[in-house]
């Protein structure tokens, strides 16, 4: 079972997601300039708040399956930073609803990865 601490981390995460997926994903061209504040963001949390979080707090095998999950998390943020590089240096509307895809499945996969955490405490 995940400490409550832990739990109210993840849950913050996804919310921020949630924003970013907001910003992402609008009707009508997207507003890149925002999206570009908004995801240091969600790096600056993931990395000073949910990385911090203490796992001598979780059992060993909810520890290792947080551990995996985090692993895919960092490498999806890292996906998202070239994905967002990309859609700025779009000019054509065909490449930018392209690369406004790419951000949404990404922003998803890292929501469903908050969602996993969240439910191995059950």
């Amino acid at each position: 079972m995940l400490p409550e601490i832990h739990r109210q981390h993840y849950q913050r995460l996804y919310e921020l997601l949630e924003r970013l997926q907001q910003i992402a994903l609008p009707e009508g061209v997207p507003d890149k300039a925002t999206f570009s504040k908004a995801l240091p963001q969600v790096w600056q949390f993931f990395q000073e708040q949910i990385l911090s979080l203490p796992a001598d707090e979780l059992d060993r095998q909810t520890a290792s399956k947080v551990q995996s999950y985090q692993t895919e998390m960092h490498k999806q943020l890292k996906l998202l930073d070239t994905d967002v590089m990309l859609l700025q240096a779009s000019r054509q509307p065909a490449t930018i609803q392209q690369r406004q895809a790419q951000l949404g499945d990404r922003i998803k996969t890292l929501m469903g990865y908050c969602e996993a955490v969240l439910g191995s405490e059950e």
